[in-house]
């Protein structure tokens, strides 16, 4: 039977099942109309029909320019996000159908985030796997996880944290979330990139947690100060290691990070869970080592790109343009710094 694509403005019937059996937490329709209600995204809902079954499925967000103009992204923020579908054939005629709306609706660009490097390449497009996705499998329990962190850099920094006296909190309340939206400030500024708007975690965190979607983890000292936040998305098949900040004046002494991973990844092991700890670019070496050490195995990324490859995920960070901005941001007071959070909707 020929495959159908049709186009919807809300959610397709269907989606979420589709999205629990053939995606991931980034294909859930909480997290995308969640996060395009908070950055204010129209979004795209193309499906893929053989007959009335549901075949497959992408959600596209129309990421405006800074100078005008809008691409077509499977989806912001969310690194691994593309078509989804129960077979190739789906796969590949949602791709066409992205192509296609990017000439209906005069967007510059189409950028489909994939998992995996084997699958076919949609005429028209050009495809980039320069960066991978590093994830912990925690099927054979917390004991073997345990084995697989690296001794020196790792484990006993996490018995470091441990017998100072760090403790791990779940965090609900408004104030939890706010303090998680601090420290990210703090570390995206030292970063030298925009931090997310506040109501990303004030509005979209609480509301993935109310709907089971989201942990947040955390890490108080003896005193009772907040070290470290945690953020972990919670879909049904993975979770993804989403945002973590510590503040400076206690990762020597207490490792709070490494504390509240460790928390992240018993609670998974408890149920079998893989995390993904997230995209890293060939030029991040340290971070890919961090996440090694933690027993994880890089898996590539496919980026495939209408009509070519472009935009700030296709640049390198070391160098050029983006080296710069990030400097100079890096030194911007705090409060011009929170302003630049404005920015961040166009980074998606």
């Amino acid at each position: 039977m020929p495959l159908e694509i049709r186009r919807s403005a809300t959610v397709p019937p269907g989606w979420d099942d589709l999205a629990r059996s053939r995606g991931c937490f980034y294909h859930e329709s909480t997290w995308i109309n969640g996060l395009a209600a908070t950055l204010d995204y129209r979004v795209h809902w193309l499906t893929a029909h053989r007959g009335e079954a549901l075949a497959g499925g992408v959600a596209l967000a129309e990421v405006p320019g800074l100078l005008g103009g809008h691409r077509l992204v499977s989806f912001p923020f969310s690194f691994v996000a593309g078509p989804m579908g129960v077979d190739a054939p789906a796969l590949f005629a949602l791709g066409e159908g992205a192509r296609d709306l990017a000439t209906t609706t005069g967007a510059r660009r189409v950028e489909l985030k994939q998992l995996g490097d084997g699958q076919p390449l949609v005429p028209g497009y050009e495809r980039s796997t320069r960066y991978s996705t590093y994830r912990v499998s925690t099927a054979d329990g917390e004991a073997a996880l345990w084995k697989r962190l690296h001794r020196t850099s790792t484990q006993q920094r996490i018995k470091k944290g441990e017998k100072a006296g760090v403790r791990v909190v779940e965090g609900k309340s408004e104030e939890d979330w706010l303090a998680m939206a601090r420290l990210e400030e703090e570390v995206q500024r030292g970063h030298g990139a925009p931090a997310p708007p506040r109501r990303v975690f004030l509005e979209l965190g609480r509301q993935l947690q109310e709907a089971g979607l989201a942990d947040l983890y955390l890490a108080k000292v003896p005193d009772g100060s907040i070290a470290a936040g945690y953020v972990m998305f919670t879909g049904q098949r993975e979770w993804v290691y989403a945002f973590s900040a510590a503040d400076p004046k206690y990762v020597n002494e207490y490792r709070p990070i490494h504390v509240i991973l460790w928390a992240g990844l018993q609670r998974a092991a408890a149920r079998g869970i893989t995390v993904d700890l997230g995209r890293t670019a060939p030029e991040q070496g340290s971070l890919a080592e961090f996440k090694q050490r933690w027993g994880s195995e890089a898996v590539p990324l496919s980026y495939d790109y209408f009509p070519g490859i472009g935009g700030l995920a296709s640049r390198r960070r070391d160098g050029g343009v983006l080296s710069l901005a990030t400097k100079v941001w890096s030194h911007l007071p705090r409060p011009v710094a929170r302003m630049g959070s404005a920015l961040y909707r166009y980074l998606g």
